[in-house]
């Protein structure tokens, strides 16, 4: 293939996945429902009913848990339910946004409006979730009183924790893009938002620790501190005005950014997907693995690139001297796309383990 169509290939992709940053929130959201059902269509043609490790009705609720099957049909209604409702939100973001980049002049007041929408779609996603979800919503009302006991409600406090985790940096894009509103971006309130997600997990591991007495728990809230220098240098660089000074507050965050990915990899394969070693996986138990070895040596090396793409970005464009002001290789946002995929895989061997731990190993 010549390099005009390798080059007009990627121009297409661009234009494609190139959506508006506050908008991307919105449709990593919708992505992140579908990538739920098909994990369920995936337990389900494995013959895993993870039904069993999470809980699916609110504590105290008479009525019998969902069924994988059940479960699986609920989450692809949801799912097809709001992508209906976005689509048209969607294209009319898009649309209003590129109108409003060229706009001059009085009629550019009437395109005001886009700096509504993903707001108004954030918040009709989340009226249904709430709505239709009720363990959902018992658990946001409970998010930093993480309940250990029985472990299925736990596993369902830590996968939309978790889960919240993989969403930092969208939420600082809807954050800074929503503050316009107020015809200024709101100074560093962003990143307050982008913390929150960690500060959940740091808290409930802490909380569990208090209960548990669990020194594993003090580790796994170390893995999560370990965001704040990265968030903390993102507040100094943006203090600075010299361009050496920010490269080197640079240099310093992608060094915490080495750690933090070091450390969450071997955090997901070794404490997560309970996996000791890379031959036999689960070395300790007859019964070790419940799916098929390749698929958990897939998921390790998909991790482990997924994990480590900023990395790749910036050796790549070093190699290539290329400013390294951009993210992405392919398209603007592309490390947001691919940390809801690797949230997704990290969701189904963390679901694997769980049933490993309740039912395989004894």
């Amino acid at each position: 293939m010549k390099k005009s169509e390798i080059n007009s290939e990627e121009v297409r992709l661009s234009t494609i996945l190139n959506v508006p940053a506050p908008q991307r929130f919105i449709v990593l959201v919708v992505l992140s429902f579908w990538i739920w059902t098909w994990i369920l269509r995936f337990f389900s043609h494995s013959n895993l009913d993870i039904s069993q490790v999470i809980l699916t009705r609110v504590p105290h609720d008479i009525r019998p848990g969902y069924t994988l099957q059940q479960l699986h049909r609920t989450a692809r209604n949801f799912a097809l339910k709001i992508t209906k409702i976005i689509i048209p939100f969607h294209f009319a973001t898009v649309l209003l946004f590129e109108y409003k980049n060229v706009t001059e002049g009085p009629f550019g007041n009437i395109v005001y409006i886009v700096y509504f929408l993903p707001l108004i779609q954030s918040a009709v996603i989340f009226w249904f979730l709430l709505k239709e979800c009720q363990i959902i919503k018992y658990c946001t009302r409970r998010c930093l009183l993480i309940e250990s006991s029985p472990r299925c409600l736990r596993n369902t406090y830590i996968l939309l924790s978790d889960t919240l985790t993989s969403f930092a940096k969208p939420l600082i894009d809807f954050t800074l893009f929503s503050s316009l509103i107020f015809k200024e971006p709101s100074t560093h309130f962003d990143l307050f938002v982008a913390l929150f997600p960690v500060l959940v997990r740091l808290l409930q591991c802490l909380r569990e620790y208090r209960v548990l007495s669990d020194t594993t728990l003090l580790f796994n809230a170390l893995k999560y501190s370990c965001n704040i220098p990265i968030l903390f240098c993102t507040w100094q660089s943006r203090l600075y005005e010299e361009p050496i000074d920010k490269e080197r507050l640079h240099h310093v965050q992608r060094w915490f950014m080495l750690l933090n990915s070091c450390y969450s990899l071997f955090w997901d394969v070794r404490m997560d997907w309970s996996l000791d070693s890379l031959t036999s996986l689960r070395s300790r138990s007859k019964s070790a693995v419940t799916l098929k070895k390749k698929f958990y040596h897939s998921a390790i090396v998909v991790d482990f690139v997924l994990r480590f793409w900023w990395l790749w970005v910036y050796l790549i464009q070093n190699l290539e001297s290329v400013a390294t002001s951009s993210d992405c290789l392919f398209f603007q946002g592309e490390m947001q796309y691919l940390e809801v995929i690797r949230r997704g895989i990290w969701i189904i061997f963390k679901l694997d383990a769980e049933y490993y731990i309740k039912f395989a190993s004894k």
